[in-house]
Order: structure tokens, then sequence, then C-alpha cells
């Protein structure tokens, strides 16, 4: 019983090593999806040419602030 409560102190209760292992992976994962997701867009968006970049209102120079999301507009 004394290792129990130890254990409980020192907040490793019974499978939250796991709990734990499991959400570090998950937002691995999620952090490589907007990665992989972050670099298409960029690939696409350069692939444009200037006229269509014009078109969408934005230049070159715009990208990495699409990218990140503080693109605004003037």
């Amino acid at each position: 019983m004394g290792s129990h409560v130890l254990h409980d102190a020192a907040g490793f209760a019974p499978g939250s090593v796991a709990s734990r292992w499991t959400k570090l992976s998950r937002r691995i994962a999620d952090w490589r999806e907007r990665r992989r997701r972050r670099a298409q867009i960029t690939r696409e968006l350069l692939s444009y040419t200037d006229r269509e970049l014009f078109d969408l209102g934005i230049t070159r120079g715009d990208i990495p602030a699409v990218i990140n999301g503080t693109y605004r507009r003037s």
C-alpha cells in the first residue's frame, strides 16, 4: 500500500505513463500533419504565376504571411 500512495503522490497513477505517451505521440503526429500541409500549400502557391497570385490578391512576398495565418489585406 505504501508504494501505491507514493505513486499517486508523484502523479504516476496506473496507466498515466501510457496515457502521456499516447497524448505525446498524437501531438507529434498532429504537428507533422500541420507541417506537411503547410509545405504542400507553400509548394502550390509558389507554383502559381505572378498573374495568378495577383488574381488572388497576394504577391510572392505575402506567401509566408498567408501560410502563417498573419496575412492582412490592406
